[in-house]
């Protein structure tokens, strides 16, 4: 009886802790349109951007296109630390969540940034913290982005 009782108990706390996980991983799938009004720009400097998301659960691909410079960066990653290559570009990225929070660290060359990536409540907004760890410098850029389809 006691061991029915302690299985019993296991298995509730299992099945509680689930969807738990799952709402801690946001799916950040769709297109996002960048909002410099909403944004807090110290080193980057950026006008315009749309990136396209498809994640599913244990991969993510990210198409990244700059309005004005015409510059678009394309990435195919796990979600469990991996390297992976950045299309059209010489740099490595891994990504991986840390709670609800999507984090990629991106390596070229010298540089290293990290980007940071969180849901609103509701999945229309998404903000990226970008910080330069190598060269380090001083202000977290924040990159505000809406959902559109």
């Amino acid at each position: 009886m006691r061991i029915f009782v302690t299985a019993t108990t296991l298995l509730v706390l299992v099945l509680l802790a689930a969807p738990a996980v799952a709402q801690d991983r946001p799916n950040f799938s769709g297109n996002w349109q960048f909002d410099a009004s909403k944004s807090e720009l110290h080193n980057l400097k950026l006008a315009n951007a749309t990136w396209t998301i498809k994640q599913d659960d244990s991969s993510i691909d990210i198409a990244e296109n700059e309005g004005g410079s015409g510059r678009a960066i394309e990435l195919k990653c796990t979600t469990d630390g991996k390297d992976c290559k950045v299309s059209g570009e010489k740099a490595k990225a891994s990504m991986w969540y840390n709670g609800p929070m999507l984090v990629e660290m991106e390596t070229r060359g010298d540089h290293v940034v990290r980007y940071r990536l969180t849901m609103s409540q509701d999945g229309k907004t998404m903000k990226v913290e970008t910080t330069q760890i190598v060269p380090q410098t001083d202000g977290i850029d924040v990159l505000v982005f809406e959902k559109h389809s």
